[in-house]
């Protein structure tokens, strides 16, 4: 958990969220679990490419492309499914005894230790976006088709040794081209969040009421009863 919060650290800092919205994120995850970063992302406090985009400046880890060019089948094979899915991880290189990791979280201590027992090998991370894991899991492993768009905030790309592309820079945001996709992208996430308006005041009430029972402010059971209560209009 302290690894986790490190990163929550790291987004307040960046003035992504604030003390109530980190607080907020960590309760859900000590009642819920999953990752920090997709909480984050989930209660609609930050964006996926935002944080990404943090966790590159901030820490100095390199982007990975997971789509072009392909990883190869030696390289997935490295870890079974099962644990890929299991830590929302995805192998990226081999190179003798290390391996090459895609992190959503590259500061998961836990998560590097699980897969290091897992392989025998020395762990590397890099960064992606939990969202493009995932499907990298599917196209690698369950031989979906995937179909990825580029990410407006890592489309500078510098390549190394062997088959990925790492991306070492982060292009400068204050461009006029950056600027007005970012208001077309805020204006589709606008139109997206009304759609989505009860879903999301539900998660937040979620993470509040999970606030006030772990302060003890309110029991679970009388929660519960509550709002049995009010949906017979009590």
């Amino acid at each position: 958990m302290a690894e986790r919060k490190k990163l929550g650290d790291l987004m307040k800092e960046a003035g992504l969220i604030d003390d109530f919205q980190l607080e907020a994120a960590l309760s859900h995850q000590r009642n819920w679990g999953g990752k920090l970063g997709s909480i984050i992302v989930e209660l609609e406090f930050a964006r996926e490419e935002d944080i990404a985009r943090v966790i590159a400046e901030k820490l100095h880890i390199p982007y990975v492309n997971l789509f072009d060019p392909e990883i190869p089948a030696d390289t997935v094979n490295l870890l079974k499914p099962e644990i890929a899915k299991k830590f929302g991880v995805m192998p990226v290189k081999k190179d003798g005894k290390s391996l090459t990791l895609a992190m959503s979280d590259p500061m998961d201590i836990d998560t590097m230790d699980n897969i290091r027992f897992n392989t025998g090998m020395t762990i590397k991370p890099v960064l992606s976006m939990a969202s493009e894991i995932k499907d990298a899991i599917r196209k690698y492993y369950d031989n979906e088709p995937v179909t990825r768009k580029d990410v407006p905030s890592f489309r500078e790309t510098t390549k190394t040794s062997g088959k990925m592309e790492l991306v070492r820079e982060i292009p400068d945001f204050a461009t006029a081209e950056w600027n007005q996709q970012q208001q077309q992208a805020q204006q589709l996430q606008d139109l997206e969040k009304l759609r989505n308006d009860v879903k999301t005041q539900r998660i937040v009430i979620e993470a509040l009421s999970a606030i006030l029972i772990e302060k003890g402010l309110i029991l679970r059971n009388e929660l519960a009863r509550v709002i049995e209560q009010k949906k017979m209009g009590i």
